[in-house]
């Protein structure tokens, strides 16, 4: 059995972050496709969406999924590591358990 099987039997999967600057009106549409993605590939509840306002009408975004190939949809985004996400964000979508444990705790 491989390690990302172990890790899905004890209800943790390795996650991967990508992040992107966008407009601050197009956070809906990231959102609505973050929360289809959640209802299909989230059973372990570690998807989160994250952001950060930079200035004016400007944000940051980043999502983590658990696949590399959720991120398609996500056109623009760019990979990033654990080390690269901000120290408050602010949670747009996911699950706040999760959120609390990565940003508050």
């Amino acid at each position: 059995m491989s390690s990302r099987q172990n890790a899905q039997l004890e209800g943790v999967l390795p996650m991967l972050w990508a992040h992107k600057r966008i407009a601050i009106d197009d956070i809906r549409s990231v959102e609505l496709l973050f929360r289809e993605q959640a209802v299909s590939f989230d059973r372990t509840r570690q998807m989160l969406l994250v952001s950060v306002v930079e200035h004016g009408s400007v944000i940051r975004v980043w999502v983590c999924v658990p696949e590399i190939e959720l991120l398609t949809p996500y056109y623009g985004f760019r990979l990033c590591t654990r080390a690269d996400l901000p120290l408050a964000p602010t949670l747009v979508a996911g699950c706040p358990e999760q959120f609390g444990r990565l940003f508050e705790g």
